[in-house]
């Protein structure tokens, strides 16, 4: 994987960020996590409906650990160099 983000993963990590810690409106159970992944990251999912699901904490942390470690990885690089 490059480390350039795509339109895509930056808009859903955005939308992510800016749920997160909104009143939880869905609940996401545990054996829709891959396939929800899946669709979120192949663009099947409306941005509306990525920003509910982002409401589910459980759900945003597990996403978050998969998806976006790697923006982690990059933002510690930095602060070492």
């Amino acid at each position: 994987m490059t480390t350039a983000k795509t339109k895509q993963q930056r808009l859903v990590q955005t939308l992510a960020e800016s749920h997160k810690d909104k009143t939880m409106t869905r609940k996401v159970d545990t054996y829709e996590y891959e396939s929800l992944e899946t669709c979120i990251k192949t663009e099947q999912v409306p941005p509306s409906e990525i920003a509910e699901l982002f409401t589910d904490k459980a759900f945003y942390k597990w996403y978050k650990n998969r998806n976006f470690i790697w923006t982690n990885l990059l933002t510690l690089k930095t602060l070492i160099q």
